[in-house]
């Protein structure tokens, strides 16, 4: 089954988007899970998700995001992906070009007034999971960013690390550890909430 038979949302309208993204487990809920012992403080956290309208610093990256991955020459990508086989499994990577090879992400972030050297742990856990929801024909991600600084780009130009699947599989089997019961539990949740808005 192709990527395009598992688009959950074409991101076209934000709130949709944003409606059907509160139904799945997604990247960025992803990059949360590192404990197993904090699985109910993650459920409580994800049931009462409310909807970000965003600050300054993602107004930033809505106007840098187009030409970071423009350097990339890797297309926006809006679509929300589930799994192979979960559809409550999702994710919506920044970039996404299909070669003839396979499918190349991209992951990209605005970095405003730091020097970083790469992505963080919580970066490298919301890659591992767009990998994982776009399936077996991910070849890599390049995670891409830029360094703000005063509105400018430092260095002239971004940089660029380029995570391989192979190099994910713990750190995937980590989080799928944490995802699979956290799933259950909001699945359960939400069954009762609506149980309790038809009665």
């Amino acid at each position: 089954m192709s990527y395009l038979d598992r688009i959950l949302d074409n991101g076209a309208d934000r709130d949709e988007w944003l409606t059907s993204r509160r139904t799945v487990i997604g990247a960025s809920d992803a990059a949360k899970l590192v404990k197993p012992e904090s699985l109910e403080k993650y459920v409580a956290a994800k049931l009462k998700e409310t909807s970000f309208s965003g600050n300054k610093f993602t107004e930033s990256g809505d106007v840098w995001e187009p030409r970071l991955l423009s350097w990339g020459a890797i297309p926006q990508n809006r679509h929300l992906i589930h799994s192979p086989d979960e559809p409550g499994f999702a994710a919506t990577p920044d970039g996404l070009k299909v070669t003839p090879e396979g499918i190349v992400l991209a992951e990209v972030k605005a970095k405003h007034n730091r020097i970083v050297f790469g992505p963080t742990p919580a970066e490298i856990r919301q890659v591992a999971w767009q990998q994982f929801c776009v399936g077996p024909e991910v070849l890599y991600t390049d995670f891409i960013w830029g360094e703000i600084v005063n509105d400018q780009l430092r260095d002239l130009e971004p940089k660029r690390l380029r995570i391989y699947p192979g190099e994910m599989t713990e750190i995937l089997a980590g989080i799928l550890t944490i995802a699979v019961p956290m799933l259950v539990r909001l699945r359960r949740a939400r069954a009762f909430e609506m149980e309790l808005l038809a009665s």
